[in-house]
């Protein structure tokens, strides 16, 4: 068990270090991006989320998240379970899928607060946001997520927001003490909405 959490916080780390370095490699930002330029990001990566302008809408996204006091962004296992999976993918390809499958969930996660104009983690709409970026990635059938084809399934079966609701409820309720410390909000420090 203790090896099991070891590896997963060890996967969990790199993910989001390669998040953070998509979000300052090359041209980095003198200061957070504002709600209209994360907005005009999360439209590009509904259009694409390949290529340059797809790279650089991500890093708009990732740097708002970490940085704006606008949104809250719970990030850990349980939000983005396929971070501990392997596809078969060369490493290059497969942390560059996990990197842009992050960005997405923080998109979809962030859209659904600044349109709500309410600051509390949005799960499911980083989900729904991450599947749809996972079918884009996976159209030639080169890898599979068996975490993500879960959540397709739930959202299939109309669970997927129960499920979401779930995992909330699970963090909430967790003895902040006893729960190792998991990077929130792209490794910065806990940006947790109030219980």
């Amino acid at each position: 068990m203790a090896q099991d959490l070891h590896h997963s916080m060890s996967t969990m780390k790199r993910i989001l270090s390669a998040a953070i370095f998509l979000a300052f490699a090359g041209s980095g930002f003198a200061a957070t991006p504002s709600r209209h330029d994360v907005l005009l990001a999360i439209s590009v990566l509904e259009k694409s989320v390949t290529g340059p302008e797809a790279t650089e809408a991500a890093k708009t996204v990732v740097v708002y998240a970490q940085d704006s006091d606008d949104v809250l962004v719970d990030i850990g296992p349980e939000q983005l379970p396929w971070t501990n999976e392997k596809w078969g993918l060369d490493q290059e390809k497969e942390l560059a899928f996990q990197s842009v499958l992050l960005a997405s969930f923080v998109a979809g996660n962030i859209r659904s607060q600044i349109k709500n104009s309410r600051t509390e983690d949005d799960t499911y709409s980083g989900w729904i946001f991450a599947i749809n970026t996972y079918k884009r990635l996976r159209a030639d059938g080169s890898f599979r997520s068996p975490s993500i084809e879960a959540l397709l399934k739930m959202e299939a079966d109309g669970t997927l927001l129960q499920h979401a609701r779930e995992v909330r409820s699970k963090e909430d309720n967790e003895d902040p003490s006893s729960a190792p410390p998991v990077p929130v909000a792209l490794g910065a420090a806990s940006k947790r909405s109030p219980a």
